[in-house]
């Protein structure tokens, strides 16, 4: 049974930390059990399939779908997704629930489309396109980006709900972070992606178990679907298909299903995480079951966390925690409502804590191990030829240690960064926006060339962090951006019974910063799109003698060369003499024959 604090509030009992203690234990045993050759190594295996980084990156290609598909949906998930989407429903109402029927609609196209696209180049890192369509520096800045917003966002992954637990449950805040940081970096570092996808899948049954049992259990002391559904409509949260056209409205239907859909596009196309996964798996055949198995999972998720956002605002409509100060932000809405309302259960908050955690080490375990392919493949020039398969599996491994060290080092700046840490976790869409148009960019534009490519990405990125910025800002001078569903402290303890604010009091935000979040990927896609294109079409003009420096031999005719032994010096040599005889036959218009892919 949870135990009370001093000022109210509840703490975890021994139940709850044996609960929460065994998720732990559990994720790094199977790190432990993926990373030492005593357990899995095998006297027969082919030599082909003894590839250190290729084991720690993809497991060389031998995992099954089912247990990717779920590492899938746990990289896509995070801890601030599972308290942040009941949050909105709670605020905002339940139009978030078309988020899975989008993620469903975008599946052919991924499936058929992208999946095949990165499979056949074979990339381990997903923005070495950018440097055989484009040039080695705009492969460069992509990483980099990427790294920067990834970063910072898997430091909030455990900070934030560590953060939110703290203040309802007594947690240290710093000491439950350092014990998931240590945990999540050894068994990444040692088991690879193999350690990674299994401890996803665990991960994940342990989230759904908990979102279950807390579900039923809620459901049947506040009397049934029926009182939630009544208290609900009462205060107009029960609007299910709102089709209002104006882009400034937080949710409708059309920014739900719209929106998001490209937004779940730009993350399943175009963002590492994702791609990596792509080649864990033989066929692409394979790695289409996989995306409709993560995405119907991811379905389900979402059912689960907007009937969650409906029955905790059931259980609190007239005594908001908000208006009242028991809670500082909507994030701590769920943890508080799984401590008041299952605090006589033994182990349910425990289980609790340890799905919200989950969510977070699986985004965590996910987001380290792909940036280390990305750097990996950057840092490769340095080393190429030098090293052995041996010393290249340490140095993959090296790398995401570093990461992973890197990351909980920002977890100590979190604190400090005040309003930039709503912006940093909305800009992790934005991001992938930019960069999954620069692949739409080069793929579908035949002039687009690297200075186009460039300055399309920078564009986009900059104009989002301008609406991000100016949103919050707008906010903290107590204008109205995006004003909440109506709330009530009528029936609370206290003599408190004000109505929450009216926001037609409040002076609206210029119309750019009350755009909803929704729409930013498809602005950010379509500013890459378009400005890279008038870029590229100018720089032509202006420099048509130079133009062939402007873009590596556009991969639409040129993507059968590749080197078939990464490691021989010779075949390097005749792929360099290939890319720039094709570079030439686009120049001049003649046909192009490769003997190096016949070879």
């Amino acid at each position: 049974m949870s135990e009370f604090r001093a000022d109210g509030s509840h703490t975890f009992g021994v139940m709850d930390y044996t609960v929460f203690a065994s998720m732990l234990l559990v994720s790094a045993v199977i790190g432990f059990y993926h990373g030492c050759d005593i357990f899995n190594f095998k006297k027969n295996k082919p030599k082909a399939k003894n590839n250190a980084v290729g084991e720690f990156l993809t497991a060389n290609g031998e995992m099954s779908t089912l247990p990717v598909a779920l590492s899938m949906l746990a990289s896509f998930l995070s801890s601030i997704t599972l308290m942040g989407q009941p949050a909105e429903v709670y605020l905002y109402g339940p139009q978030l629930w078309l988020f899975g029927l989008s993620s469903l609609i975008i599946v052919p196209i991924v499936g058929n489309v992208m999946v095949p696209f990165f499979r056949d180049k074979n990339y381990t890192s997903a923005y070495q396109y950018f440097g055989d369509r484009f040039n080695r520096k705009l492969q460069f800045l992509t990483s980099f980006l990427f790294s920067i917003q990834m970063v910072l966002y898997l430091a909030l992954v455990l900070y934030a709900p560590a953060l939110a637990m703290h203040q309802v449950t007594g947690f240290n805040t710093m000491r439950i972070v350092t014990i998931m940081y240590v945990v999540c970096i050894f068994y990444t570092t040692l088991g690879g992606m193999k350690a990674v996808v299994w401890t996803d899948t665990f991960q994940v049954l342990v989230l759904y178990a908990a979102m279950v049992i807390i579900l039923i259990k809620g459901t049947l002391d506040i009397g049934g679907v029926g009182v939630i559904w009544q208290r609900n409509t009462v205060f107009n949260r029960t609007d299910f298909f709102n089709f209002h056209l104006d882009p400034t409205e937080r949710y409708t239907a059309f920014s739900s299903l719209i929106g998001s859909g490209f937004l779940h596009m730009a993350f399943y196309g175009g963002n590492q995480l994702q791609v990596q996964r792509y080649f864990t798996v033989k066929s692409n055949e394979q790695a289409k079951r996989m995306l409709w198995v993560n995405c119907f999972g991811w379905t389900i998720v979402v059912v689960l966390t907007v009937y969650t956002g409906m029955l905790i605002f059931a259980k609190y409509c007239y005594c908001d925690p908000l208006l009242t100060g028991a809670v500082k932000t909507p994030d701590q809405l769920f943890p508080l409502y799984v401590m008041e309302t299952l605090k006589d259960y033994p182990g349910i908050p425990g289980l609790f804590i340890a799905g919200i955690f989950s969510a977070g080490l699986s985004t965590l375990s996910t987001g380290v191990n792909s940036l280390a392919a990305i750097w990996f493949i950057e840092m490769q020039h340095l080393f190429k030829d030098k090293l052995t398969d041996r010393q290249a599996g340490f140095t993959v491994k090296g790398i995401a240690l570093l990461f992973g060290v890197l990351s909980y080092m920002m977890v100590f700046l979190v604190p400090y960064m005040g309003g930039l840490v709503p912006v940093a976790i909305s800009l992790s869409g934005v991001f992938a926006g930019s960069i999954f148009g620069l692949f739409l960019l080069g793929m579908f534009v035949k002039r687009a060339n690297s200075v186009g490519g460039t300055v399309g990405l920078v564009s986009s990125i900059s104009l989002l962090v301008w609406l991000n910025i100016g949103a919050l800002y707008s906010e903290r001078m107590g204008q109205n951006v995006n004003p909440r569903l109506p709330a009530s402290t009528a029936q609370c303890s206290a003599n408190i019974t004000s109505l929450f604010k009216d926001a037609g009091n409040s002076e609206d935000a210029m119309v750019l910063y009350r755009i909803s979040y929704l729409w930013y990927c498809l602005i950010a896609l379509s500013t890459t799109l378009i400005v890279g294109f008038v870029v590229s079409v100018i720089s032509e003009c202006l420099f048509p003698t130079n133009s062939e420096h402007f873009a590596a031999p556009n991969l639409m005719y040129c993507d059968k060369i590749h080197s078939s032994d990464k490691d021989s010096k010779v075949n390097q040599l005749l792929l360099c003499e290939e890319q720039t005889k094709c570079r030439a036959t686009i120049n001049t218009g003649s046909p192009y024959q490769s003997t190096t892919a016949s070879s």
